[in-house]
């Protein structure tokens, strides 16, 4: 297997945990990605030191999401919230684990949350969190973290929503580069062998789309896996997100280069994506360099 076709190598996951549903979700998926590994896996609960500081500013308060009751927010009483959210994550975290056999750790720490997490990162090959809430009107949204960790991520980045899991159909964008074969092999990595790898390919050269499908296909055989091509307009973003609405369970993996145009409209649409979401980076430290893995 040559240096440009080496899957992401995952050692060690981080997951970053709150009293959220998509949150428990995301734990979920960590759960499952270091079984399939053989990978540590540690925990995070972030108690954010933003909203303490914003707690001690004069007239502070607090408007309900979804009552309007306005009620007054003290640094004390948000603290003390804090710690009990941590040790019911903590319960819910033991529960889950002592059911496995995984290598697992879970840490408070008190911080910025965007900052401590890409601080706890950096010794971590992957990085799983819960993508999306909903607003008062039911849309769905990209949370705050996500939104951050998608703009800055220098690692694997795993988006997961509440309600969805891992598991197939295995969708992969390719496109004929270096980060597309990660992505790729990434895809062969994680897939079943009696499931199909369903490869999105854009069609707007159709030149490169046929020699694509071409080395796809021919690529499939090599390594005995099973896949289906579909081809996708540039801007047919919209179609695309209406196929895969439905679904509940499944995996999309993305190669996240903004400077790719064809992937600029999804990429900018990832809350409405309802699959768990991989995103890649070029730069990613934890893909493969041995030849071989």
């Amino acid at each position: 297997m040559s240096e440009a076709n080496q899957p992401i190598r995952v050692e060690r996951i981080l997951v970053s945990l709150d009293n959220s549903r998509h949150s428990l979700a995301a734990l979920q998926a960590a759960v499952e990605l270091a079984q399939h590994y053989g990978a540590e896996l540690k925990a995070v609960f972030v108690e954010d030191t933003t909203l303490l500081r914003l707690a001690e500013m004069p007239f502070c308060q607090e408007v309900g999401e979804y009552t309007a009751i306005v009620r007054e927010i003290s640094s004390d009483g948000l603290s003390q919230g804090m710690v009990v959210q941590s040790r019911w994550v903590l319960r819910s975290f033991r529960n889950i684990i002592n059911q496995t056999d995984l290598r697992a750790e879970m840490t408070v720490l008190r911080g910025a949350i965007n900052d401590t997490i890409a601080a706890e990162s950096q010794s971590c090959d992957l990085i799983i969190i819960g993508k999306t809430g909903t607003n008062p009107l039911g849309k769905p949204r990209l949370g705050s973290t996500a939104q951050a960790m998608v703009k800055h991520h220098s690692k694997p980045l795993l988006l997961v929503e509440e309600n969805n899991r891992l598991g197939y159909p295995m969708i992969v964008y390719y496109e004929n580069s270096h980060l597309g074969n990660i992505c790729l092999e990434t895809a062969r990595a994680l897939h079943h062998p009696e499931e199909t790898i369903i490869v999105l390919l854009s069609e707007d050269e159709p030149e490169a789309f046929s020699a694509n499908s071409s080395y796809l296909n021919h690529w499939a055989e090599e390594n005995e896996v099973s896949i289906t091509i579909q081809a996708i307009k540039p801007h047919a973003t919209t179609r695309f997100l209406h196929i895969i609405k439905g679904l509940k369970t499944g995996l999309l993996i993305l190669p996240h280069d903004l400077e790719t145009p064809n992937l600029a409209p999804l990429l900018g649409r990832l809350e409405q994506v309802s699959l768990p979401v991989l995103l890649i980076r070029i730069g990613d430290e934890s893909v493969n360099t041995q030849q071989g893995e």
